[in-house]
């Protein structure tokens, strides 16, 4: 019973991390249209060469989260799998599993936290004639 409590306590976390995905999704759109008002006040010739940066790397970081979703939800699965003893896998397997998880997530946070900051620095400087 006390595996299946770790388990359970596991699932739980990965349901946040789900939750957090969703969060950084919206916020993704919400930077991206920002950056689309942004563009608007300039003629095409004067739009800043960074702007195409920023809208290929929402676009990226975009993709990194469909699959790490997508990933998880796999892992989730596992996870319920386990806890109805239809999957053998070890509790070892799984909370080795489960730290892979976390160093992806936390280095994905950090990068895109990296990025929504040189983002909001590109979009309050000056703009140049």
């Amino acid at each position: 019973m006390e595996t299946n409590d770790l388990i359970a306590k596991i699932h739980a976390e990965h349901a946040t991390w789900q939750h957090r995905i969703v969060d950084i999704k919206n916020e993704l759109k919400l930077l991206n249209s920002h950056l689309s008002d942004f563009v608007s006040r300039f003629t095409p010739r004067q739009v800043p060469p960074h702007a195409e940066h920023f809208q290929n790397q929402f676009i990226l970081q975009k993709e990194v989260l469909d699959i790490m979703r997508h990933d998880f939800k796999q892992y989730e699965n596992l996870l319920e799998a386990t806890m109805e003893g239809k999957s053998k896998t070890e509790i070892g397997d799984i909370l080795q599993m489960h730290q892979t998880h976390i160093t992806r997530l936390n280095d994905f946070e950090k990068l895109y936290q990296d990025l929504k900051t040189e983002f909001h620095r590109f979009v309050e400087q000056p703009v140049q004639a």
